[in-house]
């Protein structure tokens, strides 16, 4: 059976997730246990940990560092080919985050998984999120990297294998960054070992820490009919990753890996920190708790509400250049059959949705009460928009005052729901048009989304204010697309005007934000470094996610869940390797 909402006794902690405000005194208080930094001994020859034997016969291991799951320099002779079907049996997770587990959390999830061989490339034949919902009672879905096949001297006929495992929860959207490894043969394959020891999650709600568990898996070898289009198809997507290098080739002082290396409560405060700059991506190292992330193309990062610039402003951006600008004019209450009747809803846009300033929203919630029992507890969309319906009003009129919502977005996601349904036909799903329009021709599929929890996955909605799984690779691509105002390669993609209007190249103010703007669901901050004062247009996330568009042209990234909310450290640092001053 599966699970549907987390117990009564685990509020608490999933209420605590929606928070983004007055966490830097949890964090404080929290820093006198904090763990010390890993120093474990790491993978040497010969190998004393994960060995063969170990793999097929023992019953569990300690952490241990990273190293250990991937492929050592000492690695000889070629692999055995890999083809076919893995079967993971569901199995219980041994988890140190200090919390009451959801239920199901503690479960690894029965889930089947296609990998075949290329080179010493191991290639996982689904892209994307993988729904394990029907297949027994885990909190968790799962996506899934490319990794490596190699052999080690002394493992006689057997091959090994890693790869890197996201597991993703269907609630406020936390990652854990997984690695899993076993041996095999061309007809038999080991027990799977798999740790985490890395995530984007909620500290103050007690989901940091660790996983491991040894997990019993079936190997079924087959060679796939479209074995040799699908390998054409990954080495084609492969070829147009952007190119990866290490961030000290251009931070050659070192000030911006001080930025994403400060100690904050686990020692690795960043998930991963890129700047992106001509056409490359510089890349720090994956710091972990046990050492560093062997595949940091293949994490996945929960980045919270910066899934509301990633693809609610990337949705409404498309569908403006597919339908024309009007698009933002609509209003909520024609696609909203449940608010026709109600008047806080008379007048108010899609565009007010998009930029907080709907004029609706009880007086006194806050949004942890918005959020979490409306919304993220709520079975299905139909019943998210009727607990929506019951909010209220502001005084203030759609327009005229900021007002930050996340349900703000779900609203706009369902409206233009069916706002597209009835330009395109029933049945037509947005998303599937963005997929297919926008995140394909740049090399951006298997983008990853949050939706809600319909029994039929055909009516699930987009949540759209949080929930976006992206890859470093794809979060670069819609950040570069966005930079270059929806153009890809001469083609018009997004509506130029609007991402305009988003980065603040018009004269456009859009929202005022405390002492920040807000536009289209990009914050704008004024800072000034390098002997001038510039608009820097940014995403961000509960927990400390951001994507920066520097006027400069460098894209900055860092993901992580330990709230620290100051980009300006980080953005000084970039701008001494790029000006933005004219």
């Amino acid at each position: 059976m599966s699970v549907e909402t987390p117990r009564r006794a685990t509020a608490p902690a999933l209420k605590t997730a929606v928070l983004a405000l007055g966490v830097a005194l949890a964090l404080t208080a929290c820093r006198d246990d904090a763990p010390e930094p890993w120093d474990g001994p790491v993978l040497t020859q010969p190998r004393t940990q994960l060995t063969v034997d170990q793999l097929l016969h023992d019953g569990a291991f300690p952490f241990l560092d990273l190293s250990f799951f991937a492929r050592p320099d000492w690695a000889q002779g070629d692999p055995a080919p890999f083809s076919g079907s893995i079967a993971f049996e569901e199995r219980t997770l041994v988890l140190t985050a200090p919390h009451e587990p959801y239920p199901g959390e503690a479960l690894f999830p029965s889930v089947t998984l296609d990998f075949v061989s290329d080179g010493d490339a191991l290639v996982p034949r689904r892209r994307g999120v993988i729904d394990t919902r029907p297949l027994g009672g885990s909190y968790w879905d799962v996506a899934v990297g490319v990794g490596r096949v190699w052999r080690e001297p002394g493992d006689g006929e057997w091959s090994r294998a890693s790869f890197p495992l996201n597991l993703l929860a269907r609630y406020v959207g936390e990652v854990r960054n997984c690695v899993a490894t076993f041996a095999y043969t061309a007809e038999a394959m080991s027990r799977v070992a798999l740790q985490c020891s890395q995530e984007t999650a909620v500290l103050e709600a007690g989901q940091v820490g660790d996983v491991r568990a040894v997990v019993p898996a079936t190997y079924e070898p087959k060679a796939f009919a479209d074995g040799d289009d699908f390998l054409e198809d990954y080495r084609r997507s492969a070829s147009r990753r952007i190119p990866v290098a290490p961030l000290s080739a251009i931070d050659r002082d070192g000030e911006i890996a001080e930025v994403f290396e400060k100690s904050l409560w686990t020692h690795a405060s960043t998930s991963l920190g890129a700047v992106y700059l001509d056409g490359t991506l510089y890349l720090h190292p994956p710091r972990t708790r046990h050492g560093t992330y062997p595949y940091p193309g293949g994490m996945r990062h929960g980045v919270f509400s910066t899934t509301k610039s990633l693809a609610g402003a990337l949705a409404m951006f498309y569908f403006a250049e597919r339908y024309g600008e009007e698009v933002f004019d609509a209003r909520i209450a024609d696609y909203v059959p449940a608010f026709a009747g109600l008047p806080e809803w008379q007048g108010v846009t899609f565009a007010h949705a998009l930029n907080m300033v709907t004029g609706t929203r009880a007086g006194d919630r806050t949004e942890e009460d918005l959020l979490y029992e409306p919304l993220e507890l709520a079975p299905d969309s139909e019943t998210a928009i009727r607990n929506i319906a019951r909010f209220g009003d502001y005084p203030e009129a759609p327009g005229e005052k900021f007002n930050y919502a996340t349900t703000n977005t779900f609203v706009l996601s369902y409206a233009l729901q069916n706002y597209v349904e009835a330009r395109e036909g029933p049945g037509i799903q947005y998303w599937d048009l963005v997929e297919e329009h926008v995140l394909a021709p740049i090399g951006a599929d298997g983008f990853g989304l949050l939706h809600t929890r319909d029994a039929d996955p055909a009516d699930r909605v987009p949540i759209l204010g949080l929930g976006a799984f992206p890859t470093l690779d794809v979060a670069a691509k819609i950040a570069r697309l966005i930079f270059d105002e929806g153009e890809h390669e001469g083609v018009q993609i997004l509506h130029r005007g609007k991402v305009r209007e988003a980065l603040g190249r018009t004269d456009w103010e859009g929202y005022a934000a405390g002492r920040n703007r807000y536009r289209h669901s990009f914050w704008s901050m004024s800072l000034r470094a390098g002997g001038c004062r510039f608009e820097v247009p940014f995403m961000e996330g509960m927990g400390g996610n951001h994507v920066v568009l520097l006027p400069s042209g460098a894209l900055v990234f860092r993901f992580m869940d330990e709230f620290d909310m100051d980009i300006a450290p980080l953005v000084r640092a970039v701008e001494r390797v790029r000006s933005s001053c004219p």
